[in-house]
């Protein structure tokens, strides 16, 4: 007597309860991943933006000239569109005298009081910021629309060092 060969595989009932489990698993952990994308862009932005402010006033030191940092786009919210940084000299970042250019990241705002035509972040030759300017922060965060609550604040002080700090979205630098 032969015994009957047993089947290999999976029964369809199996498959159907693991493709379930599946499916809970991934719509449970596809808004944390949102989320996570979010906060790393963030966290991206911040660093492009206080390595642009390190280089910006390694670059005045180096030259022995004033370098200035500035927004792509002028305006309240001239920070969104990116930046560039360059010689006193520059009006705007088209300008061929801009050193680097650096563009904004979808999902994140960054904001400042310096702007593209008055008032804005100068650092003198020997790097500290150009006198009569009181130091103003960055803060670079996701927009109110988003879940993620945390944004970071690009601190400048007096001889032009830059610290970076957490704080909520809504709080002011």
């Amino acid at each position: 007597m032969s015994r009957p060969k047993e089947l290999a595989g999976f029964t369809l009932v199996e498959l159907m309860v693991t493709l379930a489990v599946v499916a809970i698993l991934i719509s449970i952990a596809a808004p944390s991943m949102g989320d996570f994308v979010t906060r790393q862009r963030i966290s991206s932005q911040t660093s492009d933006l206080a390595n642009t402010l390190a280089t910006a006033r390694a670059e005045a030191a180096k030259r022995n000239a004033n370098m200035v940092v500035i927004p792509a786009a002028s305006g309240a919210n001239g920070w969104v569109s990116g930046w560039c940084f360059g010689p006193a000299t520059i009006a705007n970042c088209q300008d061929a005298a801009a050193i680097q250019h650096y563009g904004a990241m979808s999902g994140v705002e960054v904001s400042s009081d310096y702007q593209l035509s008055a008032n804005k972040l100068t650092f003198r030759r020997d790097g500290s910021l150009l006198s009569g300017l009181s130091a103003r922060p960055f803060k670079v965060n996701a927009p109110s629309s988003s879940s993620v609550t945390e944004g970071r604040c690009i601190d400048i002080n007096a001889v032009g060092r830059t610290t970076v700090r957490t704080v909520a979205r809504d709080t002011s630098c």
